[in-house]
């Protein structure tokens, strides 16, 4: 037969017990792994009924979070108060992620990155019903620090958290971008927000907010998440809705990727520029803010 490898009887005998053998771990793996999931949702509906999915912090080998069917948080490590998840029920968690972290996590499973990036994986358990969750990912181009934007929208009761970038003014940050969205005229869904800076900023954090506000929308299907792949954004959002310039000489450059910056002319702009960070050519931008 053409294309086939021609050897002799042992090699080809070793050959077939290596495939095999290789099919055999793999199917040990997945139902280590399902066997997994199924005894850590048993512990946690123990003391939590509504769980439907958890957060496991790769690095930590730990149980992170635990939410409900429409993403509200039920427990967070370190600790929860009045938690019904005791101390004992965590550590038993804790040391069945351990176990099986070294042999793939819980990838067949179905875990996925969860909003707030690496080392932070997501898993639905057992049983769950399937949770309405989207995610985006963007960049903004501060004066300071490119960041890596990221956004999960769980339809449910409404929440609109944001993690970043800067330590101090996250509440502050939080309230500019929620109202800049509302009075741009922009309906999110009901549902919970998570947006996510990574990377701290102690001065420039607001030139994020045009990013974080745009990731947000396209998470929660309001934008084309498309648009975010090749560009990063920077901008101040006014508590109004307009976008305000910052300055953008000395905003960091990443390959292949321009930065979407509003016109200098109006502090309310109805479109945008998008420069080139190698070139510093100039086109019209493919995404409209108001």
């Amino acid at each position: 037969m053409t294309g086939t490898l021609h050897t002799d009887l042992t090699t080809a005998a070793l050959s077939r017990a290596c495939e095999e053998a290789r099919q055999i771990a793999l199917s040990a793996r997945a139902s280590f792994q399902h066997g997994t999931i199924a005894y850590v949702a048993s512990l946690i509906r123990e003391a939590l009924p509504d769980a439907a999915a958890i957060t496991v912090d790769t690095d930590e080998a730990e149980l992170y979070e635990i939410c409900d069917a429409n993403g509200q948080p039920l427990y967070r490590a370190p600790f929860t108060p009045a938690s019904p998840l005791d101390d004992s029920a965590a550590d038993d968690i804790n040391d069945l992620l351990a176990q099986v972290l070294p042999f793939g996590g819980l990838e067949d499973a179905g875990w996925e990155t969860s909003a707030e990036g690496l080392p932070y994986m997501t898993v639905r358990l057992p049983g769950a019903p399937e949770i309405d969750r989207r995610k985006a990912h963007g960049f903004a181009a501060t004066p300071f620090l490119m960041l890596d934007v990221r956004a999960e929208f769980t339809a449910g009761e409404r929440a609109f958290t944001v993690d970043g970038p800067h330590p101090l003014h996250q509440r502050e940050t939080r309230d500019r971008i929620r109202a800049a969205m509302s009075n741009a005229g922009y309906d999110v869904p009901d549902g919970a927000l998570t947006i996510t800076a990574h990377g701290r900023l102690t001065q420039g954090a607001a030139a994020a907010d045009l990013a974080m506000a745009v990731t947000a929308l396209a998470a929660a299907g309001r934008c084309d998440p498309s648009v975010l792949r090749t560009v990063a954004f920077i901008g101040e959002l006014g508590l109004d809705g307009g976008v305000l310039p910052v300055p953008t000489s000395t905003t960091p450059s990443a390959p292949r990727t321009p930065a979407v910056t509003p016109p200098r002319s109006s502090p309310k702009t109805t479109s945008a520029t998008l420069t080139s960070p190698e070139s510093g050519s100039t086109a019209s931008a493919t995404c409209t803010w108001r």
